[in-house]
């Protein structure tokens, strides 16, 4: 991807238990990515060894260094090559001998990379670190379709009488409600009052209209909360990987605050019908980028409010896919 702009953002490559003892090789903005731990510490290379262009995720961590698997040049945390076994002690180390480092970190379970200098912070997640939620990993994988079109699904709920009929809606009644969007700075918030169909995702309660809210924060992070009666409320956190163009992988955590004391599955089995259904129609759109000149399809005023301003805004961000 050619899009410098968006190496100037955060982008999750990894979950916090993916790192063990071996270091972990990720992509992100079609940039190979080595991300390894330091004692308490993440650190994040090009996964690239200068010597002969070995990837360094083949190697090992080793006295707090990265060691190539090739010819064992040791890589210090700041990217320095500390040691070439191949040369004599006595000789000195060419000062090209370098890897190249990110800046990374980790927080919500996740490692961050950013490939430039960062534009903003993290993302902004409350109910991920808010101890009166019960927070579990929901869903994640790899799917064959870009960040954009990824944000643009999970945030678009016209879909959902015809994709998910039984769970977020139905198709006797797929009128959308009438919506405002909201920006505020990199973010778009707005709301609507939808039926919640699916057994078990409000609890004990049944069948509820549920307020839902959108929560889009640039470039490929959304919020979805439900605030159901009672005081019952789930909340639903994607983050999107741009592997490539066309390219992503997903890391998805829900959130509630009730039920604390049940078991996540029954959660989780509708969260992956959810994604199966979304995922066949969204890895057959075509294109796969998403559109950010409006001329390319047609929209409708009103429904489609949601989906013109997330793309107004990646144009005004200079991301011009038509």
């Amino acid at each position: 991807m050619s899009d410098a702009v968006l190496r100037q953002y955060w982008h999750p490559v990894a979950t916090s238990d993916e790192l063990g003892q071996k270091p972990l090789g990720a992509r992100v903005l079609d940039e190979p990515i080595v991300v390894f731990r330091v004692k308490d510490r993440v650190v994040a290379f090009k996964d690239l060894c200068v010597h002969r262009g070995t990837p360094l995720s083949l190697g090992r961590v080793e006295a707090g260094n990265l060691v190539c698997a090739y010819h064992g040049w040791a890589y210090a945390p700041d990217g320095a090559c500390v040691r070439i076994p191949s040369l004599d002690p006595a000789q000195g180390i060419p000062r090209r001998a370098r890897a190249t480092p990110y800046r990374v970190q980790e927080r919500y379970g996740i490692v961050w990379v950013c490939l430039d200098e960062p534009r903003t912070s993290l993302p902004q997640l409350p109910e991920l670190e808010d101890t009166s939620y019960h927070t579990f990993w929901l869903a994640g994988g790899v799917w064959e379709t870009s960040a954009g079109r990824m944000i643009e699904n999970f945030s678009d709920f016209t879909h959902f009488p015809w994709v998910h009929p039984g769970i977020n809606g139905t198709p006797d009644d797929p009128r959308v409600p009438d919506y405002t969007v909201e920006q505020r700075g990199d973010e778009l918030r707005y709301a609507a009052d939808l039926p919640l169909l699916a057994g078990g995702l409000a609890g004990d309660l049944g069948p509820v209209i549920a307020r839902y809210q959108w929560r889009i924060i640039l470039p490929f992070t959304c919020q979805l909360s439900r605030d159901m009666p009672e005081g019952r409320r789930m909340v639903v956190t994607i983050m999107v990987s741009p592997i490539s163009a066309r390219r992503i992988r997903r890391f998805l955590y829900s959130s509630r605050n009730f039920a604390l004391d049940q078991p996540d599955e029954e959660f989780r089995k509708v969260g992956q019908i959810v994604a199966d259904q979304d995922k066949v129609i969204v890895e057959n759109q075509r294109p796969e980028e998403l559109p950010t000149d409006l001329a390319e399809e047609l929209h409708l005023k009103g429904p489609d409010a949601a989906g013109l301003a997330y793309r107004r805004m990646l144009a005004d961000l200079g991301l011009h896919v038509a």
